[in-house]
């Protein structure tokens, strides 16, 4: 027992003498190391090599709405409501007189009159005060 002990004694005398405050002691910061992600691949997936501009039918199409976005919207009543009004502006426009709310411009007059016109080129190359 003894010689275990003496020959287990500079084994122990070496951690201790390596206190928590010794300059020489180095302390490394811990590390988490995770795999990369692996990049899931669709078999199932289709990618159209040609790319086709949309035509009339395509700028037109409006998928319907689905269920989780009809939720997310508030609900079939906002919906109906939008539906409503959209049919009531189109009934409105139908009534006689209608006008749209974007109406072509229409140019003004020009402020003077030929004679008005001229007067003002001839005071204005002749440099005369105005009567």
């Amino acid at each position: 027992m003894a010689t275990l002990w003496l020959l287990a004694a500079p084994a122990m005398a070496q951690d201790a003498a390596t206190p928590a405050g010794d300059p020489q002691a180095t302390t490394l910061e811990t590390m988490v190391v995770r795999p990369e992600p692996e990049e899931v691949v669709d078999l199932y997936r289709f990618r159209n090599p040609v790319e086709v501009e949309s035509g009339a039918l395509g700028r037109s199409w409006k998928e319907p709405t689905s269920l989780e976005q009809l939720g997310k919207n508030g609900g079939i009543v906002p919906v109906l409501v939008g539906l409503a009004a959209r049919q009531v502006q189109k009934g409105a426009r139908k009534i006689p007189g209608w006008k749209e709310p974007e109406q072509p411009a229409v140019a003004r007059p020009p402020p003077l009159d030929d004679a008005q016109a001229a007067r003002a080129l001839r005071l204005y190359e002749s440099n005369e005060p105005s009567r």
